[in-house]
């Protein structure tokens, strides 16, 4: 019995800690792409461009990964959303220190 492996590329702009988090929640492999043949060059081996590999989760289900994807997505929305509170909190902190 051959079992079927699906893929889902994650964008590069979400936050690591939240793609480990959604990858034990649901069982996922955690992998990334392969970097295209010209992205290195041959003789020293390193890198031509700026490349950047995205992260790939793999599972043995698409419901898995459709679940991973809609928990990556709203943690990510919640983190965005919570940002600018948290730079205010830090420049407050900061500012209290400098006045003592």
């Amino acid at each position: 019995m051959d079992e079927k492996i699906y893929t889902l590329p994650i964008p590069r702009a979400i936050a690591t800690g939240i793609i480990f988090e959604a990858a034990e929640k649901f069982g996922l492999e955690v992998d990334q792409e392969n970097p295209p043949e010209d992205a290195f060059d041959v003789r020293t081996d390193l890198p031509i461009k700026d490349y950047v590999p995205r992260i790939i989760l793999r599972g043995d289900s698409p419901d898995k990964l459709v679940a991973a994807q809609e928990y990556i997505y709203t943690k990510h929305e919640e983190w965005i959303n919570n940002l600018e509170e948290w730079r205010k909190m830090r420049r407050e902190r900061f500012q209290r220190k400098m006045r003592k």
